[in-house]
């Protein structure tokens, strides 16, 4: 980055990233807080039913988890790789250990 400040300030690159820091802060943390209450409450429900954990929920929220990390990343400035949907989904790694009931 260049070290005269006009030229940062002009710069389209520093608006662009305050914008998405923006939209990410706002719309996209408001999202997964919804989506993580709806997931909890469910999984919750379906806990109490079956005595197990929804896998494919527990899959969910475990992306949902990485994509959250990933965003505090660039909100942060911890990183200037742009979450989703400017680079692929982050996958974690899976438990697939069927040991791991609630």
């Amino acid at each position: 980055m260049t070290s005269n400040p006009q030229t940062r300030i002009r710069s389209g690159d520093a608006w662009l990233r305050l914008l998405l820091m923006l939209i990410y802060f706002c719309l996209v943390y408001y999202v997964v807080k919804l989506l993580v209450g709806i997931s909890m409450l469910f999984q919750f429900g379906h806990a109490l039913v079956t005595g197990e954990r929804n896998g494919r929920l527990a899959d969910f929220t475990s992306d949902l988890n990485e994509f959250s990390y990933s965003v505090l990343q660039y909100l942060t400035w911890n990183s200037d790789d742009r979450p989703f949907p400017f680079c692929d989904w982050p996958a974690p790694q899976r438990d697939d250990d069927p040991s791991n009931s609630w």
